[in-house]
């Protein structure tokens, strides 16, 4: 697992986690708040708390989201939200079990280069209303196989006539990641990000984190 952030400013609200429940289960999320500054960066602070602790009491990731939609969205006179994107990985196995709080939808990197995106679940936000339902999808890793989370901060980056990088730049770029360390991988799409943005001021946050499944201590 390789992970960056990249902030727009000095404080902002994109985040990431992960931490191992037991020997076999690794949680690992990807959040973005909405708004900039500090407001959001406490916003993100409270929900990274959360998960953590609601995980280790919860083992499914739409209880996770659930039980954190309860908390964010009490009390929540700012009508702050978060996209989440909540992923349970067994490890023995190379299964995930996942959840998506109105986030970006991973890539599927396959071991032969081929890409493909997770369905997009229809699930709201986190935090704007009490009563949300986070469903449940699973997902099996092959040896090789790996996952590509990111922030709108990588797609919607703009070049200085205000053009977006885009999906579909995106998934071109993660066309070759399968013969590229995920931390390489990670920076040949931060170099294309640079090179499309050519200068431009950045105008929101960029996030991005890479799981590869290996077997037998196979280098990722």
């Amino acid at each position: 697992l390789y992970a960056l952030i990249a902030p727009a400013r000095e404080v902002g609200g994109d985040f990431y986690d992960f931490f191992q429940l037991n020997d076999n289960l690794l949680c690992f999320v990807i959040g973005d708040v909405s708004g900039k500054g500090v407001p959001a960066a406490l916003f993100m602070a409270v929900t990274k708390t959360l998960i953590k602790s609601f995980a280790r009491e919860d083992t499914s990731p739409d209880a996770i989201l659930s039980h954190v939609n309860e908390e964010l969205a009490a009390d929540n006179d700012a009508c702050m939200f978060v996209t989440l994107f909540c992923g349970l990985f067994d490890l023995t196995c190379g299964e995930i079990c996942y959840a998506n709080a109105g986030h970006n939808p991973p890539i599927l990197i396959k071991n032969n280069g081929e890409t493909e995106w997770l369905p997009r679940a229809g699930s709201l936000v986190a935090g704007a209303m009490p009563g949300v339902r986070f469903p449940s999808e699973r997902l099996c890793l092959k040896p090789g196989d790996s996952l590509f989370l990111y922030t709108d901060g990588v797609t919607e980056a703009m070049d200085k006539t205000e053009a977006l990088f885009s999906e579909e730049r995106l998934i071109k770029e993660l066309g070759g990641a399968a013969d590229l360390s995920i931390k390489d991988a990670i920076g040949e799409v931060m170099n294309a990000i640079h090179r499309f943005t050519a200068g431009a001021p950045q105008s929101d946050d960029i996030t991005m984190m890479m799981i590869r499944y290996s077997k037998n201590g196979e280098p990722g």
